[in-house]
């Protein structure tokens, strides 16, 4: 659909979902994205825009489509942040009035059912606590020709969120008590990235909902911030290039458990600050990280990859 085409959403239509969408020089994408928000069933949706310092065309694209589609907000225009801290902004900035809450990527194209799914999904848990929904995507390349299906292991319990994510950022939606949790305590540097950093907070004071059904069209191209690939051959390789490029930040959990053990740790269960204060402890020397290496603490899906982790913080990089 192009932009001169778009249709308007009902407010009449339930439920309401305010759709988090951060930009920065995404003009070559952004208009696809647009247009498949446009097209969600099922929901009524407004969507909220943080322009993380783009210089390209980026805003001039959004300015088009608000013309023509009041469910656009004029994007707020902030300082280069980084992917992860400009999500938080928005989901701290969002209308406090919505049933749900959705991050968006700028290059992405979702499938028409995707919020309608999450949503109810969503809606089947019990009221008050906190839910935050995830699913698997489809890898596309940037023509949107289909590379196959991505997903991961749905073990969403804190145990394993702590040391592996789950929830890649373009699939995750949800609920006020999941955001008022999350943005009643703003993560500092040690956050890795937004969506991880949700998945950990919620999997420990609420639930975490996994969806094996793909929502999103998942675009790999080379402005990739993390990319993905169903091919688990490509997946490795694309690892052992960014541990070679940045191997201090290339598996970063023990910022970010200090830096949840230093914002949650007076609410979370004993047993998961005794799970989370051994990791952050584990630094201390050699000795130390080969101990906590050997102990079976570390949950990630498969061996292969637990042996990595293991080896990752023998080696402190971690």
């Amino acid at each position: 659909m192009a932009a001169d085409e778009l249709s308007i959403v009902s407010p009449e239509l339930n439920p309401r979902v305010a759709v988090l969408l951060s930009t920065y020089n995404g003009e070559v994408w952004l208009g696809a994205q647009l247009d498949s928000l446009a097209a969600q069933e099922g929901v009524a949706i407004e969507v909220f825009v943080r322009d993380d310092g783009s210089t390209d065309g980026t805003l001039a694209v959004l300015a088009k489509y608000a013309q023509l589609w009041p469910a656009l907000a004029a994007p707020v225009r902030g300082e280069n942040l980084g992917p992860a801290a400009s999500f938080v902004e928005l989901l701290r900035g969002a209308p406090d009035d919505f049933d749900y809450y959705a991050f968006c990527d700028q290059d992405d194209v979702w499938l028409p059912d995707k919020l309608a799914r999450a949503t109810v999904r969503l809606r089947k848990q019990p009221e008050g606590g906190p839910v935050l929904y995830c699913s698997s995507v489809l890898c596309v390349d940037s023509e949107l020709r289909p590379l196959g299906a991505r997903g991961v292991d749905g073990d969403a319990r804190f145990d394993h969120l702590l040391f592996e994510n789950i929830a890649m950022g373009n699939t995750v939606v949800m609920n006020p008590p999941a955001r008022m949790l999350i943005c009643s305590r703003p993560p500092g540097s040690g956050m890795f990235m937004h969506d991880w950093w949700c998945a950990l907070v919620v999997s420990a004071l609420g639930t975490v909902l996994y969806d094996e059904r793909p929502g999103v069209l998942y675009r790999q191209h080379q402005g990739n911030v993390i990319g993905a690939t169903p091919s688990r051959l490509l997946e490795t390789f694309d690892l052992l290039k960014r541990l070679w490029r940045d191997p201090r930040n290339f598996y970063p959990i023990h910022a970010q458990a200090a830096e949840f053990l230093r914002l949650y740790g007076d609410a979370i269960e004993p047993r998961q600050r005794r799970l989370t204060q051994a990791l952050v402890a584990s630094r201390r020397s050699l000795i130390a990280r080969i101990r906590y290496a050997v102990s079976g603490e570390m949950i990630r899906t498969g061996l292969v990859w637990t042996i990595a982790g293991r080896l990752l913080v023998v080696a402190d990089l971690y």
